[in-house]
């Protein structure tokens, strides 16, 4: 039975990471609605998914084995109540956070690859490869430091061994700042690429909104900077009795919206083929109706009607496909084929 906060952490993390993969199924779609292959920014962000859902999952075990969204239950003597469970959570802890951040590492370079794939001019392929490389240190970096935080390793779940262990709050607080900082680096590196593309001023405002969405994983960073320096406060003042799987909560299921959400924003500017075609469905669905049931009315053959009914899908058939066409022969004189390379 799920207790305290842990109704909210499973709605949160299921949801996020049910949108997350539906995104990427989505992507690998749009591929395949263009004929395009598979190149290095979806295979990456298909690895920032598998790694996201092993955060999402080890998070569900916390919740559900080690107590998370739960009060710390404490004995008189100040023992906890349930050690195995404690366990369980301190295990869950540590692989979660070393989890979290090579998923968040992997999202942003697959998404500094869509633009490598989307703008082919070499200066900025260059500038992208730069900023592939500080994503890589910043992922490996802090990967490394988080896993070795504590000397020997195990004394991240086992207190009862003599160790050294830096401090976690200015370890985590400095990751999370730099997270955010190269969040927002790899948002506006294409807006100026962006605007020199050869289309309307209101398309160009419209894709650099697109990508500008993934501000949304720089938020919920802020958010969780915020959360954490809470969490870290209270720790401090209550150093016996601490009611750390409580306190842990929102940080977490803040993280896992983070990591799900990333993955979603990597994601959607590839998606406008999907849109296209289910635009075009649509409409052609409607209008189809629309002339069924004006024939149906109208004639008095129902053969007649089925006569009259294929030629004018036939003819709606060849309007959409003629409207396609000039779509792409307005694209061909886009100076980098924004259209063709998303």
């Amino acid at each position: 039975m799920l207790e305290g906060q842990q109704p909210t952490i499973w709605g949160l993390s299921i949801a996020f990471l049910v949108i997350a993969i539906v995104a990427v199924v989505l992507r690998f779609y749009a591929r395949r609605i263009k004929s395009q292959k598979l190149g290095p920014d979806d295979w990456t962000v298909l690895v920032a998914l598998i790694l996201s859902i092993g955060v999402t999952v080890n998070l569900l075990i916390m919740t559900q084995m080690g107590g998370l969204g739960t009060h710390q239950q404490y004995n008189a003597d100040g023992s906890i109540k349930n050690p195995k469970a404690f366990l369980v959570f301190e295990k869950t802890i540590f692989a979660f956070e070393v989890l979290t951040w090579p998923t968040v590492g992997v999202t942003k370079i697959s998404v500094v690859l869509l633009y490598q794939r989307i703008f082919a001019t070499p200066r900025f392929r260059n500038l992208c490869w730069v900023m592939i490389a500080i994503n890589c240190a910043w992922t490996i970096t802090f990967t490394l430091a988080l896993t070795f935080s504590c000397l020997p390793v195990y004394a991240n779940w086992d207190d009862s061994i003599d160790s050294t262990c830096v401090d976690l709050k200015a370890l985590f607080t400095t990751a999370l700042a730099t997270d955010v900082t190269t969040d927002f680096l790899v948002l506006f590196l294409p807006v100026y690429k962006i605007w020199q593309l050869q289309m309307s001023t209101a398309r160009k405002v419209v894709i650099i909104c697109m990508f500008l969405l993934g501000g949304l994983v720089s938020i919920v960073g802020i958010i969780r900077i915020h959360f954490l320096t809470q969490v870290y406060d209270a720790l401090e003042v209550e150093l016996q009795f601490a009611d750390t799987t409580w306190i842990y909560s929102q940080v977490y299921y803040w993280q896992i919206i983070e990591v799900n959400v990333g993955v979603l924003s990597a994601c959607l500017p590839t998606l406008r083929p999907v849109q296209d075609r289910f635009t075009r469905n649509l409409s052609f669905t409607h209008l189809r109706g629309s002339v069924r049931k004006l024939l149906s009315s109208s004639s008095q053959s129902h053969k007649v009607s089925d006569v009259r009914l294929d030629s004018m899908e036939e003819g709606l058939n060849r309007k959409f496909d003629s409207q396609s066409m000039a779509q792409r022969s307005e694209q061909q004189g886009n100076y980098l084929r924004y259209n063709e390379r998303v």
